[in-house]
């Protein structure tokens, strides 16, 4: 999925990519790994623990995925 995707895809089921003033401009979302297919990494903060919601192509897609949690829909 393209970066341009994840936000249509955003769009169309009403969710919201946080955005955050870190690196990757996405709450959520970080570089875990430079270089690699998929380097962006999403996770969420469920009952004081660090979740890991996987690994992925854009930071955009990332953040659809922080998105479409329990802990990003209540955001």
């Amino acid at each position: 999925m393209t970066s341009e995707e994840a936000r249509q895809q955003a769009q169309a089921e009403e969710l919201t990519l946080r955005l955050a003033d870190n690196k990757t401009g996405y709450y959520g979302v970080c570089l875990a790994k430079p270089g690699q297919a998929k380097p962006y990494q999403a996770g969420v903060t469920r009952g004081g623990k660090t979740v890991h919601l996987g690994c992925f192509a854009t930071a955009e897609e990332a953040a659809l995925c922080v998105a479409r949690s329990p802990e990003g829909q209540a955001a």
